[in-house]
């Protein structure tokens, strides 16, 4: 089952995560081949990372009381006492500063811990540096499909596979007539029940590339959906249906068509 990215999303999980992996990997660093000096600069870069955040977080803070007391100072009851007027924040000593990157510095320390020889899951786990793993909901899932490219000779159309093994696809079609001026509906379009579905192909990976011919020497209007597989069995839901006209006739039947 794939796992799910180690580094969370949010600026204070992501602060949060990178004090963890600091003190684990300042007990574990030597043992795979990092120098003191690796060390440090790792620990520089939490510092950094959680100071100006911090700094941040404060000034959010005080921003949000600034803004209450003008609001009572401007427009409060009269004669109410505020108390003194709030001065700036004071803040610690900031920390030596480092480059820009820390995240893409941490994360080719995070690959290299796990290319090394002594590097093992229950390492991984001290670390945060393993994701959590995918839960698919497999009655929900349901295939992305779009039409990439309508050519002469070919219909292509793209799919998300994701973690699946891959897709069904199904095709329906009927003749397409061209509209009257004003109309607001597309002669031969049918409903999902009304159409008569085929299984046309099971693909491994993207995209879908439909080479028939037509059923007739006229233009039909090709309809597609996909369902997923998982062990050779069908799973999930289908995907929405995409529709394009096909214009591949058999050879001659074009010439066949003007002489009649």
């Amino acid at each position: 089952m794939s796992k799910s990215n180690y580094l969370p999303h949010g600026d204070k999980e992501k602060v949060t995560w990178l004090m963890t992996f600091n003190s684990a990997f300042a007990v574990v660093a030597t043992v795979l081949g990092f120098t003191a000096a690796e060390i440090a600069a790792v620990n520089s870069d939490y510092l950094a990372a959680q100071y100006i955040y911090n700094m941040l977080e404060t000034f959010k803070s005080e921003l949000h009381e600034r803004a209450m007391y003008k609001d009572l100072l401007f427009d409060g009851d009269a004669g109410v006492e505020l108390g003194e007027i709030p001065v700036g924040p004071v803040f610690p000593a900031a920390p030596e500063p480092v480059k820009a990157g820390i995240y893409k510095r941490i994360a080719k320390v995070v690959q290299r811990i796990k290319n090394h020889p002594k590097y093992n899951d229950a390492i991984g786990k001290n670390l945060g540096i393993i994701g959590a793993e995918k839960v698919i909901d497999l009655n929900m899932a349901k295939p992305t499909i779009s039409v990439k490219a309508v050519t002469p000779d070919s219909i292509i159309i793209n799919f998300l596979k994701g973690t699946m093994e891959g897709v069904v696809v199904y095709s329906g079609s009927v003749l397409y007539m061209v509209p009257e001026e004003g109309a607001t509906e597309v002669p031969g379009t049918v409903t999902e029940a009304e159409m008569v579905w085929e299984e046309v192909a099971r693909l491994n990976h993207s995209p879908f590339i439909d080479t028939r011919i037509n059923s007739s020497n006229k233009p039909e209007i090709r309809y597609y959906k996909m369902r997923y597989i998982l062990n050779d069995e069908l799973v999930g839901q289908e995907s929405v249906i995409v529709n394009v006209v096909s214009n591949k006739f058999k050879a001659g039947s074009d010439l066949a068509n003007k002489v009649k």
